[in-house]
């Protein structure tokens, strides 16, 4: 009963922040029922506990009511609205997920060392030497990619919230950068996908003199982020994913773990 009441109160609350006039693209019932599906999804992967479903949608649903004007305003009408809440929601989980330092997690050793130094958990000096091999790995597949390793780094960088430094940009470039160019690896931390995804398409086109589109550089970096787990896991006992991944390129590259 009084998880049926807290609900309801919930419930009361979202309406009165989105308003009794829900008729936009980005209703409230499309935002909580994509939320649902997100939450369940993790909660059956077991990264979620299931007595955890409604402050986690809940939680989902406030931090998109204080994104939302800005959300809403970088729809392009390109793709679906559903997909493109969907990419917006499955950031918000992601994050969420990353803020926990409480929650249990399926992984091996490898992972679990990562994800305890970059939740502010104590590490062991085993658990410590392990993250700085898993580091330097890192370092051997994104060097792996060969040629076109300055991309990977700098566009993994940047999807990952990393600033990259002057050297990244240049080596992309393969030329010195302009102010103009530079500018746009500036990065806040709270951006939004579809705006690192600009960003990096104007970099793309200045350095290979083409013309395309932001979502080209999305399926781009979607594959490379694939293609790195998919070698990070090749023939080892470990199981990176996503949400790992971007911890280990945080403390390759980020002053925060040094």
């Amino acid at each position: 009963m009084q998880n049926e009441k807290t609900t309801f109160i919930q419930q009361r609350k979202q309406m009165r922040i989105f308003g009794k006039n829900d008729e936009g693209v980005f209703t409230m019932r499309m935002i909580t029922t994509i939320t649902d599906i997100i939450v369940k999804k993790y909660i059956k992967a077991g990264y979620i506990s299931p007595d955890n479903f409604e402050d986690t949608k809940q939680t989902i649903i406030e931090k998109y009511i204080t994104k939302r004007e800005r959300i809403e305003s970088l729809y392009d009408h390109r793709a679906k609205p559903e997909t493109y809440v969907s990419s917006v929601l499955y950031k918000m989980m992601l994050e969420i997920l990353r803020a926990e330092t409480s929650k249990e997690k399926r992984f091996g050793e490898y992972e679990t060392a990562v994800l305890k130094q970059g939740q502010g958990h104590q590490t062991t000096p085993e658990e410590k030497l392990i993250i700085e091999n898993e580091k330097k790995y890192l370092e051997k597949v994104i060097a792996s990619f060969g040629s076109e390793a300055p991309k990977v780094r700098l566009f993994c960088k940047m999807f990952f919230r990393i600033k990259p430094t002057q050297d990244d940009l240049e080596k992309y470039l393969k030329r010195k950068a302009d102010d103009q160019t530079a500018q746009l690896t500036l990065i806040e931390g709270n951006e939004l996908d579809k705006e690192i995804f600009d960003k990096l398409c104007q970099i793309c086109n200045t350095a290979e003199n083409k013309t395309n589109k932001p979502d080209a550089v999305r399926m781009y970096v979607g594959k490379t982020n694939s293609r790195i787990i998919s070698r990070l896991n090749l023939n080892r006992q470990t199981n990176y994913n996503e949400e790992s991944l971007a911890l280990l390129f945080d403390m390759l590259y980020t002053d925060e773990y040094t």
